[in-house]
């Protein structure tokens, strides 16, 4: 690969934009798309949420950038990149980079994603960081032969397709399990199938509150799960892990396994109620904030408890139960147990864990995709970037 690298400033047009005045209603009563930052949520830009008339562009600094065009944010959301799919006025705060004939504006766009960490930390200000027109200028950028760029586009384009698809999959798959509840059971709380009620805690055999000792980040001890490692909608996230340490005796007691029920019993009104389900991907015990449900499988199925308190009624019914002060709120284990369960026949229990364990199968081989393919993208920009170093 034939390899050079040039100022930004020498490869690209720098346009900038403006605002309308607010004071005129007429000038955003248009159908001109007009991008801010507001509008930067994915590596392309479609849509924008507002838009000016032609007077409202003409009495404003704001500049028309073409379909395919990069836009770069200067200021407030520094470093943030995008293309546009459509024709799109911009604000002052993005800059639209208009290269010149031998750099592939897709590959520009690749190349400043990598480089929006350091574009970020050249941000200068106090409230809101923003920078120079000029230092961007400088910025040192790889410049392979038109052909090459064209192909490292084509080959980050092609994993970027591939994540969007997970995305738009995990998405639907997390509608599908709901949904799929709805229709095997009914409403939880109506009980419209008829089902025999029963207290929750009549099924389980063991109600724990997590460990209160002291979580630290500096990896020793075991893996403690926190309020932010189980979604709104139940789903665990690991990403971010504190860990504590523990007797032998301890961790025995408070050792997670799979099927565990975690209830969020202490957090906000809105989310005190989060309910995740241990899948024992690693040795973990759960924090105090949570209470730890086991259930006697010969009458219940988990994944079946777990949808139960992830539908939309128990997460109403959960939010009128809670009670507390401002910003904080509480459900006790006695609170917990009490709540009146429908229970159906175990086999439909377990039909319904069987096909929630498929969808949950497909949205793992996907996640490992869309990791390969970040690395993959990783790599291939940081051995791109290091060349130019």
């Amino acid at each position: 690969m034939t390899l050079c690298s040039a100022r930004l400033g020498d490869l690209c047009e720098f346009v900038g934009g403006g605002t309308p005045s607010r004071k005129v209603p007429e000038y955003w009563e248009g159908d001109i798309p007009w991008a801010t930052v507001k509008d930067f949520c994915s590596d392309r830009i479609s849509a924008t949420l507002e838009h000016l008339s032609a007077e409202g562009l003409k009495h404003s600094a704001a500049n028309v950038a073409p379909s395919g065009t990069v836009l770069l944010v200067t200021r407030v959301g520094l470093g943030k990149v995008a293309i546009t799919d459509i024709d799109v006025a911009i604000n002052q705060d993005v800059k639209a980079l208009l290269p010149r004939e031998d750099v592939w504006p897709e590959y520009l766009f690749w190349v400043l994603k990598s480089l929006a960490p350091e574009i970020e930390a050249m941000g200068t200000g106090t409230t809101v960081k923003g920078i120079a027109i000029r230092e961007i200028k400088e910025i040192n950028v790889p410049l392979p032969t038109l052909d090459e760029q064209r192909r490292i586009a084509g080959i980050l384009n092609r994993a970027a397709r591939i994540e969007r698809l997970r995305a738009r999959t995990a998405g639907r798959l997390r509608e599908f399990i709901p949904a799929l509840f709805i229709k095997m059971f009914g409403d939880p709380i109506e009980n419209p199938m008829g089902w025999g009620i029963e207290p929750l805690g009549a099924n389980c055999v063991l109600t724990q509150y997590g460990t209160s000792k002291k979580a630290n980040d500096r990896a020793e001890g075991v893996p403690v799960l926190r309020m932010g490692n189980v979604t709104y909608d139940g789903y665990l996230n690991c990403t971010d892990l504190k860990y504590t340490e523990l007797t032998e005796a301890d961790t025995e007691k408070y050792a997670l396994h799979v099927g565990d029920i975690l209830f969020n019993r202490t957090n906000s009104k809105e989310l005190v109620g989060k309910t995740g389900i241990w899948d024992g991907r690693f040795e973990a015990v759960a924090a105090s904030y949570f209470i730890r449900l086991q259930i006697k499988e010969t009458a219940l199925c988990p994944v079946y408890v777990w949808a139960f308190m992830n539908s939309s009624a128990m997460k109403r019914q959960l939010f009128r139960t809670a009670r507390g002060a401002v910003g904080q709120a509480n459900i006790n284990a006695k609170e917990l147990k009490s709540l009146p369960l429908p229970v159906p026949p175990l086999k439909r229990q377990r039909q319904y864990a069987e096909i929630v364990e498929t969808a949950r199968d497909i949205t793992t081989i996907a996640e490992t995709a869309s990791k390969t393919t970040s690395t993959l993208t990783a790599s291939l920009m940081a051995r791109l970037l290091q060349k130019h170093a």
